[in-house]
């Protein structure tokens, strides 16, 4: 069972401001309708062979 749905922010790093079109993929298919708050940044990642870096908070469930 997924909790997506918990997560309230999301941030991602990206070494290219547009993504490519995995990144995207990937993401719809964990997070299907789910929207929550996102802020993504373009920056170098320091291993070049990483394509993303993701932080996210969620709600912890009581």
């Amino acid at each position: 069972m997924h909790h997506w749905n918990m997560v309230e922010c999301i941030t991602h790093i990206l070494p290219n401001a547009v993504g490519s079109p995995k990144f995207w993929l990937v993401l719809k298919k964990y997070f299907g309708t789910v929207r929550p708050a996102a802020m993504m940044i373009s920056a170098r990642l320091s291993d070049p062979r990483m394509q993303t870096e993701i932080e996210v908070t969620a709600l912890k469930q009581q």
